[in-house]
């Protein structure tokens, strides 16, 4: 054996103790939450919003916008795929490997079924809600709550939906990264 395979061998080992070591901090329990998140948020996002023309805030409503005004063939999941990326290196940066792999999951998840809701299954949400109808109102508060539960999923097992919920687990409120000052009546000008 020469020099050249001892060290290949070496490197192989190094790479084997890093995907145990990752296996061991990646958590079951908190794929298949994740999971359950990007489920629920893709089908609030789009049986409730999408349908009627309602936005999300953040990187899914510019994601929506961006869908609706370029042709079919630029979908929903793309975009959220794309428009999420420069966020996740952020998240990469300053949380680490864990949280952005999660991040991701969770992304491509909700990009994966909302594509199965919008483009496979037999559901036509191309005019209206098909539990809504054109009720924005209805649209709004179903569409609001769904797609929340599932963001609130996917921060409490590790993970973020959106790339502005990578920036809220980054800097959250009371972070000294970020100081906010309230607004009370004597700091009022």
């Amino acid at each position: 054996m020469n020099d050249g395979d001892g060290n290949l061998l070496q490197r192989m080992m190094t790479m084997k103790n890093l995907l145990q070591r990752a296996g061991k901090a990646i958590k079951i329990k908190n794929m298949l939450f994740l999971t359950i998140a990007g489920i629920i948020n893709a089908f609030g996002i789009t049986i409730f919003l999408n349908p009627v023309n309602l936005y999300d805030s953040g990187i899914s409503g510019t994601a929506m916008l961006a869908a609706q005004l370029t042709p079919e063939s630029l979908s929903l999941s793309l975009f959220l795929i794309i428009f999420n990326l420069p966020l996740f290196l952020f998240g990469l940066k300053k949380q680490g490997k864990k949280f952005t792999f999660y991040a991701i999951y969770t992304v491509a998840v909700y990009s994966f079924v909302s594509w199965l809701i919008t483009d496979v299954l037999p559901v036509d949400v191309s005019m209206a809600s098909p539990l809504a109808g054109t009720d924005l109102l209805l649209c709004a508060v179903f569409g609001g709550v769904i797609s929340g539960i599932g963001s609130g999923l996917a921060i409490k097992f590790g993970g973020a939906m959106d790339g502005i919920e990578v920036m809220a687990v980054i800097f959250p409120p009371n972070s000294t990264r970020l100081r906010i000052i309230p607004q009370t009546p004597e700091r009022l000008p």
